[in-house]
């Protein structure tokens, strides 16, 4: 059973040899075919069809070669300018943060009630008028500085 089935497709694989014939009929119109008709036609040869398929060359291997080097440079640059926004990203986000928390110690120092340190001990060390002014006055540059402004 499974030789009947394998025959048909050997005969579909075997390379198709077969004669080619032109003719004109008595109209004037040119046939062409496998079975040659009763009357004068001639057979053609036709080149040996190859399977190897042709081969690249040079110039199309090394503009190919040039195109990948420039998608190479692209990529690699691609690459590059997202890095370093990404870099720019994360300092300005670590501007802000710094902004964020000298506006803070700004405000604590500025605005009524006790300001204070924490020991490490737990205890509290209060500052008096004369170190609160001192210590917003260390603050003053670096909130400039840090805020792109200086405090209000």
């Amino acid at each position: 059973m499974r030789c009947l089935l394998i025959i048909p497709f050997l005969c579909l694989s075997l390379p198709a040899v077969a004669d080619v014939y032109r003719w004109v009929d008595p109209a004037g119109q040119v046939h062409y075919g496998e079975r040659p008709p009763p009357l004068g036609a001639r057979k053609i040869e036709l080149p040996e069809a190859s399977e190897s398929s042709p081969q690249p060359d040079r110039e199309a291997a090394e503009r190919r070669a040039r195109q990948q080097r420039l998608l190479d440079a692209y990529e690699h640059e691609r690459g590059r300018k997202l890095a370093a926004a990404a870099d720019a990203a994360r300092a300005r986000q670590a501007d802000a943060a710094r902004c964020a928390d000298l506006r803070q110690r700004w405000r604590r120092l500025s605005f009524g009630g006790p300001v204070y340190y924490q020991r490490a001990d737990g205890g509290r060390d209060y500052l008096n008028d004369e170190q609160r002014e001192a210590a917003k006055q260390g603050l003053w540059p670096a909130y400039a500085a840090a805020c792109g402004e200086p405090p209000r």
